[in-house]
């Protein structure tokens, strides 16, 4: 019997130990089902697409995002269920991060610094902390809006990033089709509810997403003036996003303002810069090849004013090589190598000059303008030369230059 009473004593006290753990044992975190590792590769795209390029600035905003996906694990990390999962994660960021909707605030050190965020950076964000929570979270992008998609046990489920009631929105019609796919992502969305299209439009992966964050870069740009700064984030954006057929003709259209920009005010070298990603993204377009050229045949008149006939030359290698049209490069040929000729004259640089006659000659349907150029490159050789012979019996007359055989001759004479 007291076998039996001590057993049962035991059990109890297992029992209380159970149910009131310890103050050791309550201090502790609790368990979570992963480990929340984010995705830094991703993380620093985001950011340098964002603006972020100083080295001290990311690591601080690398340390924000880490403490802010420490925050989340706490709060949804015990909960198995994806789908659960990704409606907590939802809420604690319209309930702890969120702060305040800007149209402008693109990028993702706004909402890390400031809880400012627009359609973008939130479904940016929410795409990160997805990831790093083992969700599937893809963007799906409409006419002026993007929003976040989670693949969650072979469904998809909607979420209006910038809305808190947002998440898991039913498709229905919208008015969103048929309009062109100029986005200006979050620059008129609100928070208001997601209107969803049918069919549900495609969406595309976080990667790519960044594309649409290096668009607005680009539109920004322009709208200010920097037209090199926004072709380059329209390169960026094309190599995260290939344009295609709804996509190339704006993309064509901020390219071509943005060369403009710069070409009309005489920046001639930014806007052949501006003409050769227009070439990169658009190899085969014949608006982008002709941009290339005329601002080539400015840099070249330029280098050729300035006295610099070799950086003319290499300028019209440079545009030709670009080109690579036989066509295109013998049109630039016929305008620059008689520039190029005439300033090679100029410096008395006989080599470059007829060099240049040469490859006129092959560029120039016409013979009478081939031999029209190589005359005058001729006779102002000979002019020169002449010249030259004019200045050295000068110099033997007054005694001022001694030819060294006639030391030679009087040698001679004397050994005889």
């Amino acid at each position: 019997m007291k076998v039996l009473l001590t057993t049962l004593a035991l059990l109890l006290i297992a029992a209380v130990g159970a149910w009131f753990p310890s103050p050791a044992q309550a201090a502790s975190p609790p368990a979570t089902f992963w480990s929340a590792t984010p995705d830094r590769a991703l993380l620093r795209e985001v950011l340098r697409a964002s603006g972020v390029t100083d080295d001290e600035k990311r690591r601080l905003e690398e340390e924000a995002f880490q403490s802010l996906l420490d925050e989340v694990v706490r709060e949804v990390g015990r909960v198995r269920s994806p789908y659960r999962r990704a409606r907590k994660l939802h809420e604690f960021l319209h309930a702890r991060v969120f702060r305040r909707y800007d149209a402008t605030a693109d990028g993702l050190d706004s909402i890390l610094e400031h809880g400012e965020y627009n359609c973008l950076s939130a479904s940016l964000l929410y795409g990160l902390l997805g990831r790093s929570l083992g969700l599937e979270v893809q963007v799906v992008e409409i006419p002026r809006h993007v929003y976040v998609r989670f693949l969650l046990d072979q469904r998809r489920v909607e979420v209006e990033s910038t809305a808190h009631n947002g998440f898991d929105l039913r498709p229905r019609l919208s008015s969103f089709q048929g309009l062109p796919a100029d986005p200006g992502y979050g620059s008129d969305a609100g928070a208001s509810s997601l209107a969803i299209s049918e069919p549900v439009p495609e969406s595309v992966d976080l990667e790519r997403a960044v594309g649409f964050l290096w668009h607005n870069h680009g539109r920004r740009a322009l709208e200010h003036g920097d037209a090199l700064a926004a072709a380059q984030s329209f390169l960026e954006e094309s190599k995260l996003q290939p344009p295609d057929a709804s996509r190339s003709d704006t993309l064509g259209m901020y390219l071509a303002r943005a060369f403009r920009l710069d070409y009309e005010a005489g920046n001639f070298d930014s806007a052949y810069r501006i003409a050769e990603i227009g070439m990169e993204i658009f190899p085969g377009q014949t608006t982008a090849r002709d941009r290339l050229l005329a601002a080539a045949l400015k840099r070249i008149e330029a280098a050729c004013e300035a006295g610099r006939p070799e950086a003319a030359e290499a300028i019209l290698d440079g545009a030709a090589s670009t080109s690579r049209s036989p066509v295109n490069t013998r049109r630039l040929e016929r305008g620059a190598c008689p520039l190029i000729a005439a300033a090679s004259v100029r410096s008395e640089q006989w080599e470059r000059a007829e060099r240049m006659t040469r490859r006129f000659a092959g560029a120039e349907p016409d013979a009478t303008e081939s031999r029209r150029l190589a005359g005058w490159v001729a006779k102002r050789k000979q002019e020169a030369l002449v010249r030259l012979m004019e200045n050295s019996c000068a110099e033997t007359a007054d005694g001022s230059f001694q030819s060294p055989f006639i030391s030679l001759l009087g040698s001679a004479a004397g050994a005889d």
